[in-house]
């Protein structure tokens, strides 16, 4: 018999017959739409905001939520969760004898890595192959223009209001350094700290990134907080909004992100 790992290195059974599919976050449902494996999806949370073929799959619940009598009650063959699920529901589903492989990259390579194993459960990596190839060409592309950089503007990434972001060893962390940035997020010494304003004020970072969302900071409401006009970043112009997707989740989208990243890095170079 043949194994892979998920990414907290448990080990799942190859050649095993996946065909019913249960992802509990957005980032995973995105990662199992762009390798293929859309048409398998009997069950998906209800933050994945995804159009064809997801209108009618039945929805399990949220990030708080989860409906775990459904999601079994859908007889899938895997479940695919991300980091939030490992302590709350990993435990519960596995006494059940559900089978889950667990999203949970530190990288940007990473999840590119997590999705080629995750193919290799599902019986699809020669299909995936082409896809995680032009994958792993886009990241090497822009990692090679951006170590001859001088200049690393230090970067200021905002998940949300309240200050949150990524700290070291997150997946923002690395993808800020990949774009040429210096991640202000590294000060904390947690993986996903939140920021105090006075922090951010104290590093006056040269560029700001807005994750846009509904109900989340935009470049108009972050100029006008007690201070803020004064930061490096907003008396240059450099305050960016890009789509949540391109930062805040962990799935391909991210790949944007790193490339569209590293033209406002460079130009803030």
């Amino acid at each position: 018999m043949r194994f892979t790992v998920d990414d907290l290195a448990r080990p799942l059974l190859l050649g095993a017959r996946v065909q019913r599919i249960v992802s509990l976050a957005p980032s995973c449902t995105e990662c199992l739409l762009a390798v293929g494996a859309g048409e398998r999806l009997v069950g998906i949370d209800d933050h994945s905001d995804f159009p064809e073929p997801l209108t009618a799959v039945v929805r399990v619940g949220g990030f708080k939520r989860l409906d775990l009598a459904r999601v079994t009650g859908l007889a899938p063959d895997l479940v695919v969760a991300a980091s939030l699920h490992a302590v709350s529901f990993l435990p519960r589903l596995e006494t059940q004898r559900t089978w889950v492989f667990v999203l949970m990259p530190r990288t940007v390579d990473g999840i590119v890595d997590g999705m080629a194993r995750l193919v290799s459960v599902l019986g699809l990596a020669a299909e995936a192959a082409p896809y995680l190839a032009s994958c792993r060409t886009r990241i090497a592309a822009v990692v090679d223009r951006t170590l001859r950089r001088r200049r690393r503007p230090l970067t200021y990434v905002e998940y949300s209001p309240e200050g949150h972001t990524g700290g070291p060893q997150s997946f923002l962390d690395d993808l800020v350094v990949k774009a040429g940035g210096v991640n202000l997020g590294g000060v904390s010494r947690v993986e996903w700290p939140v920021l105090a304003p006075a922090t951010v004020r104290r590093f006056d970072p040269d560029v700001i990134v807005i994750a846009t969302y509904p109900g989340g900071a935009t470049r108009d409401s972050l100029v006008t907080r007690p201070g803020w006009d004064r930061l490096t970043a907003v008396k240059s112009g450099r305050v960016w909004e890009l789509p949540a997707y391109m930062v805040k989740r962990p799935g391909p989208g991210v790949l944007d992100g790193l490339e569209r990243l590293e033209e406002v890095l460079s130009a803030a170079g």
